[in-house]
């Protein structure tokens, strides 16, 4: 019998594409047949791409029509031969194809409508971008950046967190995809102000639409999106329990130097 197959689409065919074929090789490569396809394009593209067919044509066919690329991997595949579909995208609230609240209401639809990975896919948002993965600082709670980017700075982000982090470099093997893991989830407890954060409490509170309303409503009132990644956010959502606890010992990890805290005692 064949295995399973998974289809990654990511953004792009840089760091996008290689984050995705390492966690598919430390996580998923025994499991399923995992296919990574990049989109060369962001999310807003894309969802232009769909909407134009009033969602009617999967997006399978969506990107093999519309990415040379994508025609060449996806031959000889359809929609009905792919057993589930993530899609990892960033949320780039700088672009430039649509407005800051159109762009927010855009993003909402493309998660309501990618909301089942065995239908038209499941789709994970990067704050503000892909960087984030490796915006991590080892047994900790915050980013090696910060854990907020302001609205003005998000264009020179991808500098910043890579500048002077012993992350950036790194081939995602088994210690960093556990340190990008054990920060996601504690910083979602952070995000969320979720008290007693266990993969019970995890699985019914931290979920792609709940993420995003909190970065919505930060970006609106605040002016700042709070880093978080798409990658661990799969994964944590992808295992079970035991892989849970196995991953994010937030026991042993730290809260120093909190921007929040500080922020509150500020005030």
């Amino acid at each position: 019998m064949p295995s399973p197959t998974t289809l990654f689409i990511v953004e792009g065919l840089d760091r996008d594409y290689r984050f995705a074929r390492e966690m598919a090789s430390c996580f998923l490569d025994r499991r399923v047949n995992v296919i990574c396809l990049p989109a060369e394009q962001n999310i807003y593209m894309l969802y232009k791409l769909l909407a134009a067919d009033d969602f009617d044509t999967d997006v399978v066919e969506v990107l093999r029509e519309s990415v040379p690329s994508a025609a060449k991997v996806l031959e000889g595949i359809s929609r009905g031969s792919v057993d589930e579909i993530y899609l990892f995208f960033d949320y780039d609230p700088h672009q430039n194809y649509f407005p800051a609240k159109e762009a927010d209401a855009l993003a909402s639809e493309m998660l309501a409508a990618f909301d089942n990975e065995t239908e038209n896919g499941k789709l994970y948002i990067s704050y503000p971008m892909v960087e984030a993965l490796y915006d991590f600082r080892a047994d900790q709670c915050q980013a090696y950046s910060n854990c907020y980017v302001d609205a003005g700075s998000i264009a020179g982000y991808k500098r910043a967190a890579g500048d002077g982090n012993p992350n950036s470099g790194c081939h995602m093997g088994s210690v960093q995809w556990k340190g990008a893991t054990s920060s996601f989830a504690l910083r979602c407890k952070c995000l969320l102000g979720i008290d007693d954060l266990t993969f019970e409490s995890y699985r019914a509170l931290a979920t792609p639409e709940s993420i995003f309303h909190e970065e919505r409503r930060l970006l609106r009132e605040e002016g700042r999106v709070f880093v978080l990644s798409a990658f661990p956010e799969f994964l944590l959502d992808y295992f079970k329990p035991n892989f849970f606890n196995a991953m994010a010992p937030l026991r042993k990890l730290k809260y120093d130097r909190c921007p929040k805290e500080a922020r509150r005692s500020k005030g």
